[in-house]
C-alpha cells in the first residue's frame, strides 16, 4: 500500500484502487481518483482544496469558493482507541466498532467536559471513560482481575496494548500468553491468504458464504461485486452454453457433501460440533441467536469458547469446542454462584473418539482451594452449601434440555434431549 500525507488530504493506493481522503470535523471523504486528479493535488495546497471541492461537489469551484471550504468549528482530541470532538461547549466520543468481518464502524457517545478531560489524562482513565460511555457503569475496582481472566480466555488480545497487558501478569505467564497470541496470528494470515484469492479471484464474492463476505469492508465487497460482474458479462455467452451442466453438477457436489454432512452426524453433539468445524456448515452453532457474537478469527481454531448472552435460570451456560491432533470434544456446562467466591459447576463432554458423553460436576473459583481428591472436595461442599443430588439432577437436566432444545430450533436438528443419537451417557456417582 502507498500511502502519501499532505496538508489537506492524503493519497492511497492499495489493493482497492486509487483514492483521496480527508476529514472535517466528524465527517470523513472517500474518492476513487484517476492519475490525473491525484498529480493535480499533489502541486499546491489550492490546487489540492480544488479537487478536494470538485469530488465532494461534482464541479469546480467558482471564485471565492475556496475560502472558507473545509473548515470546521469542531476540536479534534485525540486518545488511545478512541477520538473525542468538541462543538460548541458540547462533546462527544468517537469509538470504533466491530461489525463483522474486516469491518468497523465509527459509534458516537455525547460526554461532559469533565470526562473529557479525564480521559486524557492517562490510558487507564480514557479506558474507564470508553467503558462508561458504551455502558453507563465505570469498570468494576477489581477490573484487572477481570482482564488477567480474559487475556487467559482470549490470549490473542495481549497484543494489542503490551505494555498495558504485561503489568498485570507475571514475566513468565506474560511469555507463555505472547507465543500462543502470535501463533493464533500466523492462522489469521492463512485468512488473509483466503482472502487475497478472492481478490485475485473476484467471482467467489459472489458464492461464498455471508461469513467469509464479512471479511471484507462493505467498500471492497461492491468493487468486487463489480469486478465479478464485468468478468461474467465477458463469458456470457460461454457459460450460457455449459451453465445447465455446471448448475446440475454444483447442485449434486452440494447434495452429496450435504448427505455426507449428516451421515458423519451420530448424535447432536456431533451435530454441533461439526456444525461449526466442517468446510461447509449450513448451520453453524456459533450463529445461534443465544450465543454472544464474535467474529470467528477471535474465537480460536483449536479451542473455541461459545458464551449464551444471558442467563438461564440464574446461571452462566458456555459451549467449548476442542480440535486439536490428539482431542476432538465438545462440552456444554452451567456455572451459578453460591457463594463469594464459589461456583458449582455441572458439565457434559462428549468425546468425537469413543462417542461417550461424560456428566460431571465439580467446584471452582478463588475461595476454592486446588486439592488432589477433587471428589471428596465436591462432597464436602455439597455438604457445606445443603446442596441436594435432586438439586444436582435438575440443573443437569436443565443444562442439557436448554442447549439442545436451543440448537433443534435453530439447525431444525432431528435430534432433541429424548433423542441425542448413537452415544455412550457416563454419568458421575452424584448425577446418577
Amino acid at each position: 500500500m502507498d500511502f502519501e500525507k499532505f496538508k489537506y488530504h492524503s493519497i492511497i493506493n492499495d489493493e482497492l484502487g486509487l483514492r483521496i481522503v480527508w476529514d472535517r470535523g466528524k465527517e470523513h471523504f472517500s474518492y476513487f481518483v484517476n492519475e490525473e486528479l491525484a498529480e493535480k493535488s499533489r502541486r499546491s495546497d489550492k490546487d489540492a482544496l480544488e479537487v478536494m471541492f470538485y469530488l465532494e461537489n461534482k464541479r469546480w469551484p467558482k471564485e471565492g469558493e475556496l475560502e472558507n471550504y473545509n473548515k470546521t468549528d469542531v476540536k479534534e482530541y485525540i486518545g488511545d482507541g478512541f477520538i473525542i470532538y468538541e462543538e460548541k461547549g458540547k462533546y462527544e466520543i468517537r469509538i470504533e466498532k466491530d461489525c463483522g468481518g474486516a469491518a468497523v464502524k465509527p459509534v458516537f457517545y455525547p460526554i461532559t467536559k469533565e470526562l473529557k478531560e479525564k480521559a486524557l489524562k492517562s490510558q487507564r482513565d480514557g479506558y474507564e471513560v470508553v467503558i462508561y460511555a458504551e455502558t453507563g457503569r465505570w469498570p468494576l475496582k477489581d477490573q484487572d482481575e477481570v482482564d488477567r481472566e480474559f487475556l487467559r480466555e482470549y490470549p490473542e488480545f495481549i497484543l494489542k496494548n503490551p505494555e498495558l497487558n504485561k503489568e498485570l501478569f507475571s514475566e513468565e505467564e506474560y511469555e507463555h500468553l505472547v507465543k500462543i497470541a502470535k501463533e493464533l496470528q500466523e492462522k489469521e494470515k492463512a485468512e488473509e491468504r483466503e482472502k487475497e484469492e478472492i481478490r485475485e479471484n473476484p467471482e467467489l464474492i459472489l458464492w461464498v458464504s455471508e461469513k467469509k463476505r464479512n471479511m471484507f469492508s462493505e467498500e471492497e465487497i461492491n468493487r468486487l461485486e463489480v469486478l465479478a460482474k464485468e468478468k461474467i458479462k465477458v463469458r456470457k455467452k460461454k457459460i450460457r452454453k455449459r451453465c445447465g451442466i455446471f448448475i446440475a453438477i454444483i447442485a449434486i457436489l452440494i447434495g452429496s457433501f450435504y448427505s455426507y454432512y449428516k451421515v458423519n452426524n451420530r448424535n447432536a453433539f456431533e451435530e454441533m460440533y461439526n456444525s461449526y468445524f466442517k468446510v461447509l456448515p449450513l448451520s453453524a452453532i456459533d450463529s445461534m441467536s443465544q450465543i454472544e457474537y464474535k467474529r470467528r478469527e477471535k474465537r480460536g481454531f483449536e479451542l473455541v469458547n461459545l458464551d449464551y448472552k444471558e442467563k438461564v435460570n440464574g446461571s452462566n451456560v458456555r459451549l467449548f469446542l476442542v480440535k486439536m491432533d490428539d482431542t476432538k470434544s465438545i462440552s456444554i456446562s452451567s456455572s451459578t454462584l453460591i457463594d463469594e467466591g464459589v461456583y458449582l459447576g455441572i458439565y457434559y463432554k462428549y468425546n468425537m473418539d469413543n462417542r461417550k458423553l461424560e456428566n460431571g460436576v465439580g467446584f471452582y473459583g478463588k475461595n476454592v482451594p486446588t486439592v488432589e481428591d477433587k471428589t471428596k472436595q465436591t462432597r464436602e461442599l455439597l455438604g457445606k452449601y445443603n446442596i441436594s443430588k435432586e438439586y444436582l439432577q435438575e440443573k443437569s437436566e436443565e443444562l442439557l434440555d436448554t442447549v439442545l432444545t436451543d440448537w433443534k430450533r435453530f439447525s431444525n436438528s432431528s435430534y432433541s434431549k429424548d433423542n441425542m443419537g448413537k452415544l455412550t451417557i457416563e454419568k458421575n456417582e452424584l448425577l446418577r
